[in-house]
């Protein structure tokens, strides 16, 4: 290989050499054509600047066109030439040097290939000595298997230490972060805060456990209370429906409760109350299956227990239209209920019963009842509000009070 390394060579040095000099008369060419075209545009400039200048010289100008004429068809001929000449044969050279290159940088793999080559001769020889003496060496295998044994043990030694070393940086990285912080404002002093801590917490659960002692006790008297203010309820209701209702489908009303737990906390406790009416030991509510004068009747019973019951000290009652959808008999039962309790109510000094109504024949029924009980002085007046149209045609609302005795 090497006397043809060297025959390429010299044919390289000599192609090299060929294509120099083929590129310099390339660029000589190439420097005349860039100078004919120097030329060619100062004569057109100089034409221009004497065409601006002075148009009076038409002949100067004809031959300056003439010879501007020659001048772009030599530079015609020449691009020409230099299209179909030179630049196929400058193509040519470009693609010879190419070819060399690559040619040059195979042969220079050739040689270190064969570089390679010997050298691995040489260390084949090296290892087939070495591996001769190794044979003639007593116990060898032996000795390599506990080389090997040695070096697996070794290399697992270092990954065990590796691991272990790792471990420890952890641990003690752990320990240094552990220790700043305790030194923070949020662990220092951290003992004696859990003292105080465990202190409080269990003076806490001491005194939620009183608490809870105190709310089952308050819970017990509360339903005792509840249960005793219902029954009172209960009674002053019986009391005045059998005063007040003349009908016989019914016989007594009475408030029933039921008490429910919230499901979000077991603590708090609600109570359903409803009105039940009763005939002949038969409980039935009253939604529903009552008329509308009952309902208002026991509408106004109810209201006027609870103010007995609870407003002993607010005496002021208000009754608006209490004899809607009521009949004559339930309707003279309200006014002698509501007489009597007129009559009960006379000593109290803030007691004030207050019933507005549109229905006149209640009005006298409440005179008449009145008028038959005893210790208490008769009202001197009510008042009876109408609509009138005064004398800027608005309409307004008139109140006068009217002597009882003017009542029919």
């Amino acid at each position: 290989m090497r006397p043809k390394i060297r025959v390429k060579e010299i044919e390289k040095h000599k192609q090299r050499e060929y294509s120099k000099d083929e590129e310099e008369r390339l660029s000589s060419n190439m420097s005349t054509f860039t100078g004919q075209m120097s030329s060619l545009k100062s004569l057109d400039h100089d034409i221009s600047k004497s065409a601006i200048s002075d148009k009076s010289h038409n002949t100067s100008l004809e031959l300056i066109a003439e010879k501007l004429q020659k001048l772009k068809d030599q530079k015609k001929e020449q691009e020409l030439r230099l299209q179909d000449v030179l630049q196929p044969e400058l193509n040519r050279i470009q693609r010879s040097i190419a070819d060399q290159e690559s040619h040059r940088a195979m042969i220079s793999g050739n040689l270190e290939l064969l570089k390679y080559h010997d050298k691995h001769k040489t260390l084949e020889n090296e290892m087939d000595c070495l591996e001769e003496e190794l044979q003639a060496i007593e116990g060898h295998n032996v000795a390599m298997q506990e080389y090997a044994q040695a070096t697996k043990q070794k290399t697992k030694s270092l990954d065990m230490k590796a691991r272990l070393e790792g471990r420890r940086g952890g641990f003690v990285e752990q320990i240094h972060h552990i220790k700043r912080k305790l030194q923070t404002a949020e662990y220092k002093n951290i003992d004696d805060r859990h003292r105080r801590a465990m202190i409080k917490h269990d003076t806490t659960q001491i005194a939620v456990s009183d608490l809870d002692k105190y709310h089952k006790a308050l819970d017990r008297a509360l339903l005792r209370y509840h249960g005793l203010k219902i029954g009172e309820i209960n009674k002053i209701i019986r009391e005045l429906w059998t005063l007040t209702y003349k009908g016989q489908d019914i016989s007594n009303i009475e408030i029933v409760s039921g008490m429910e737990c919230s499901s979000r906390v077991a603590a708090s406790k609600s109570y359903n109350y409803r009105v039940v009416m009763s005939k002949a030991g038969t409980h039935l509510d009253m939604r529903g299956r009552c008329s509308a004068g009952q309902r208002v009747l026991a509408s106004i019973v109810i209201r006027l227990a609870l103010a007995e019951t609870f407003c002993v000290n607010f005496g002021c009652i208000a009754l608006d239209e209490p004899t809607v959808n009521l009949d004559f008999h339930n309707k003279k039962g309200l006014a002698v209920a509501l007489s009597q309790i007129i009559a009960s109510r006379a000593n109290q000094s803030n007691f004030q019963l207050l019933v507005i109504t549109h229905d006149e024949e209640f009005v006298s029924m409440m005179k008449t009842e009145l008028a038959g009980q005893t210790g208490f002085s008769m009202p001197e007046k009510y008042f009876q509000v109408r609509r009138e149209e005064g004398l800027d045609n608005r309409f307004y609302s008139r109140i006068e009070a009217i002597d009882w005795d003017e009542l029919l």
